[in-house]
């Protein structure tokens, strides 16, 4: 009889270490819905967000940032009920949430981060998650569109040409992403002086990669601008690696997923995932499913 005890303790004991391991780890995702909400852009059929609710269930993340989706509404549409949804308020259907699965127990706190509006922009969303008294910061973004590339120091910005309507538009872009880059220092600042464990993911619409192919100085590039020295060392997947979403017709990552030092610990190595939209490319079919792929990593908290 001992013996049985001990042959049935020895099948149950690696069962449950595999469990527990897997209890503890936590999927977390980043997904720009182009247009998800009441604006005329969003053109999608009942068969589209079927779709959208498809790729959602694959991608099967426990917290994901969304960007361009109106509100906890257009988000349950693609999502469903199994997640709590934070929203920020800005008067603006392109917001930014937190969808957080409820079957993980996390608990949560949530704010806007307004500081990130410097004028006719998004606001971010400031979330906590806490859960085994551990506990994981995430600040969800949207920064400023078109300026992927160009330096965003001051000198060229104002050498930036101003003839038409586009390059006024662009120098506009660029001026306000510079503006940005202070209230997100200081939330990373913040974070580093207490020597927490967080990561800023969502749509920074940077090419981080060009960032450091073209050897910026630190006030000329937004990811050289953010990553420092110590509890402030920044880490992304998405900087040495091309992304395949519709074929790779969008080569550069413009969505990350950046970790500080304690989170980067909390890594599970190779993770990172893009979930690729299996449909051939077409202008149309970007825009009803969306021209971002959703990204994703597994912590182990």
């Amino acid at each position: 009889m001992k013996n049985s005890i001990l042959t049935a303790l020895a099948l149950i004991m690696p069962l449950m270490s595999s469990f527990n391991t897997q209890a503890d780890e936590v999927k977390i995702a980043s997904w720009n819905i182009a247009w998800l909400g009441s604006h005329e852009y969003n053109q999608r059929s009942e068969a589209d967000y079927q779709q959208l609710a498809l790729y959602a269930k694959q991608l099967n993340a426990d917290v994901i940032a969304l960007q361009e989706v109106e509100s906890e509404y257009w988000a349950r549409k693609v999502f469903g009920d199994d997640y709590d949804y934070y929203f920020s308020t800005k008067d603006w259907v392109q917001r930014v949430g937190v969808a957080v699965k409820k079957s993980q127990d996390f608990s949560v706190k949530a704010k806007e981060y307004k500081a990130l509006d410097i004028g006719k922009v998004r606001h971010g969303m400031d979330i906590t998650l806490t859960k085994n008294d551990k506990t994981l910061h995430l600040l969800a973004v949207h920064l400023k569109s078109g300026c992927f590339a160009n330096p965003l120091d001051k000198s060229s910005i104002n050498a930036m040409p101003s003839k038409s309507d586009k390059e006024v538009r662009r120098k506009e872009a660029c001026d306000k992403l510079n503006k940005q880059i202070e209230p997100l220092e200081q939330w990373i600042n913040l974070h580093a002086e207490q020597n927490s464990a967080y990561i800023i993911l969502g749509d920074f619409n940077r090419r981080f990669s060009q960032d450091i192919s073209l050897k910026y100085s630190e006030d000329q590039g937004l990811w050289q601008a953010l990553n420092d020295e110590g509890q402030s060392a920044l880490w992304t997947p998405t900087m040495t690696i091309n992304s395949d979403c519709w074929d790779g017709y969008y080569k550069d990552y413009i969505d990350h997923i950046i970790f500080s030092p304690k989170a980067k610990t909390k890594y599970i190595d190779n993770s990172f995932k893009q979930l690729v939209f299996k449909e051939k490319y077409t202008k149309k079919l970007s825009r009803n499913l969306s021209d971002h792929c959703p990204i994703s990593v597994q912590l182990k908290l």
